[in-house]
């Protein structure tokens, strides 16, 4: 039995609306001024904090939405600075020109990761749905150059856009000066990307090796990171030592998540699965909470021993706790269930022998 994690990290969502209409938004997140959302609330949170940071918190990461939409970000931002914990945060980027938004990331080091899907306007602005969010984002991109903050860039790589993939990755090395990792997301199944899917835009696990094998021969080209969003299945041994996997373990064992209404949740998935919805972060008890929930003491177990289907025979489950765990639950229902990327490519045969192991190991 592993030893009881501490709680080190929280995932703050702190709006589930957003300005852009990305054709692959996992989540499907309603537009800003239409339709129904929800904001959190600073105030709310703030014992919540408090007691995660006796008990270990030391990270956080807030997204959404787009976490930049809430007008307590510089409450959330200015607090956490003084209880000592660093802070990243997923943007589109389109609101970091506001002066007190830049501000608020400037003056608490704010670690920026912005969204880039695409070298032109036409296929950044496609994915992201609005006609402007090339121009703004570029511009802001170099903002963030101009007062010396270095942020990382987030693609999300569809068949769609793949080809502008190593031009991106030639654009950035030329035109900015502090981005200091490009971290390569594959678009899955979820929310919005099921049409995608429909329209056989996203890739299947017998093509993820090639985009390994596409990746590797590169990335000692480039002055900064690149790190690549697949699960290790997919990379050759030689490959997988080389560093620049970043797959699998989502860091759910010693983490919790604040959704956009209150609630807490194991991610994000508490929007969709009651089950994994823990009671409301006004009013609950985080160290009980984290001490005796039965589910989050299974969840803190030896996960890998949990787990379903091929990540049960996997080398690397003890690595990878079966990778997104979102993505199990949405498809299975089943928190443990197998990775259904991994589970599809096992059931197709193309599984390496290699990486399988017998089950009482």
């Amino acid at each position: 039995m592993l030893q009881k994690p501490k709680l080190n990290f929280l995932y703050i969502y702190l709006t589930d609306a957003c300005n852009l209409k990305c054709t692959h938004c996992w989540q499907s997140a309603p537009l800003a001024g239409r339709g129904k959302y929800s904001m959190l609330e600073f105030e709310q949170c703030r014992c919540f904090i408090d007691d995660a940071k006796e008990m270990g918190l030391t990270g956080v990461t807030f997204s959404g939405g787009e976490p930049l939409l809430d007008n307590d970000f510089h409450k959330f931002a200015d607090y956490l600075t003084q209880k000592g914990i660093h802070m990243n945060l997923e943007t589109n980027g389109l609101l970091l020109s506001k002066p007190a938004i830049l501000d608020t990331i400037k003056r608490n080091m704010v670690y920026c990761a912005i969204s880039l899907d695409g070298v032109t306007p036409e296929t950044h602005n496609k994915h992201r749905g609005v006609k402007t969010a090339y121009e703004r984002t570029v511009n802001n991109l170099k903002l963030m150059d101009e007062i010396n903050l270095y942020y990382q860039i987030i693609t999300a790589v569809s068949k769609f856009n793949y080809h502008e993939l190593i031009p991106l990755l030639d654009w950035v090395k030329k035109e900015l000066k502090h981005c200091n990792t490009v971290k390569i997301n594959i678009v899955s199944t979820l929310g919005r990307a099921e049409k995608m899917n429909q329209k056989g835009l996203l890739f299947k696990p017998h093509e993820l090796p090639q985009i390994t094998e596409d990746i590797a021969p590169i990335i000692d080209k480039y002055p900064f990171e690149i790190s690549l969003h697949i699960d290790p299945v997919f990379f050759s041994f030689k490959n997988l030592m080389r560093g620049f996997s970043c797959g699998g373990h989502c860091g759910y064992r010693s983490s919790l998540s604040i959704l956009a209404n209150g609630k807490i949740s194991i991610c994000s998935l508490g929007k969709e699965v009651p089950a994994y919805v823990f009671g409301h972060v006004s009013d609950i008890d985080v160290k009980n909470l984290w001490e005796t929930n039965p589910l989050l003491n299974t969840i803190h177990g030896d996960t890998h021993l949990t787990l379903k289907g091929v990540c049960s025979q996997c080398i690397f489950r003890s690595r990878c706790l079966g990778g997104c765990r979102a993505e199990a639950l949405f498809h299975t229902g089943d928190f443990f269930a197998a990775n259904p990327v991994c589970q599809e490519y096992y059931d197709s045969g193309l599984f390496p022998k290699s990486r399988l192991i017998h089950a009482d190991n």
